[in-house]
């Protein structure tokens, strides 16, 4: 056998073993969504499929409404609808579903979501609304730096309960409130400036007391394309989920005080903050 089909081989048999790894991996995203335990409304803006045992967002669907949806038709004026969009925690895509339908349709959505739970119900509603086309989910999650990280393996903004208790008994769990912390998932982390993302206009992080540190590191982007930017500012509002991520990255003081309010309206020059939009925990700056 000469050099070059030795190499030639070589080359063909780890593309044959990645091939083989990225069906496995697809398989079990398929098995996983197929097994999954969740209820389906039609809903005025498309399907939404939650999780039977989603104890925050469930019941308005069942009572026949939309989660957060005055707030976010308040904000529908605020969103360019000829950019893109970032969203940073998008749980199963409730608010991403509206913002796809805000947009036109040539613009993208680009959608983190590090629960790999979540992600597949994420993904399951981005197929049945036919938006693969406009919006991409990635399985990671955002933060201060590009890498791994653990998600907490205790629901500390719900139930109060372990995730094995809750997957084991079916106890209802609000997915949505579990941040960066110990002992849970390990999950893929990046940056907002390592997405390299373009004509980004708008972005929308609700992480579970992560802001500080995302916005730090994404701060060419922001410079960039001066987007408005929609965020949950639990360092302000509700410090018991910023103490979790703080507790736990300790390394990260620095990144842990940046104030993207402030470098906006002070180096950037944005027009306003409207703190606690629609009497949230949530603060909207406009370029």
């Amino acid at each position: 056998m000469t050099e070059y089909t030795k190499i030639l081989t070589k080359i063909v048999q780890i593309i044959l073993k990645k091939a083989y790894h990225n069906n496995k991996k697809n398989n079990e995203i398929y098995n996983d969504t197929k097994e999954m335990n969740y209820e389906t409304y039609d809903t005025k803006y498309g399907k939404i499929s939650l999780y039977n045992n989603e104890s925050i967002i469930g019941g308005a669907f069942k009572y026949g409404g939309y989660w957060e949806e005055e707030e976010m038709k308040s904000l529908a004026e605020y969103i360019p609808k000829d950019k893109n969009i970032l969203e940073i925690g998008a749980h199963c895509g409730t608010s991403t579903i509206f913002y796809s339908r805000l947009i036109k349709d040539d613009c993208k959505m680009y959608v983190y979501e590090p629960q790999r739970k979540m992600y597949n119900l994420l993904t399951h509603n981005i197929e049945q609304n036919q938006l693969q086309n406009k919006i991409y989910p990635v399985n990671s999650g955002v933060f201060c730096y590009k890498g791994t990280a653990k998600m907490n393996n205790f629901d500390i903004d719900g139930c109060g309960q372990y995730l094995d208790v809750v997957e084991k008994n079916n106890i209802m769990c609000n997915y949505g409130g579990i941040a960066l912390g110990n002992n849970g998932e390990q999950i893929n982390v990046t940056t907002i400036d390592d997405m390299n993302l373009e004509n980004i206009g708008f972005i929308h992080s609700d992480a579970q007391g992560c802001e500080n540190y995302i916005f730090s590191k994404g701060l060419e982007t922001i410079k960039k394309y001066r987007p408005v930017i929609f965020y949950e500012d639990c360092y302000s509002y509700y410090r018991i989920l910023y103490d979790q991520v703080t507790s736990t990255y300790p390394q990260y003081n620095e990144e842990s005080k940046f104030d993207i309010k402030k470098y906006c309206l002070e180096t950037l020059g944005y027009r306003t903050c409207i703190d606690r939009f629609c009497g949230s925990m949530n603060n909207l700056l406009i370029p």
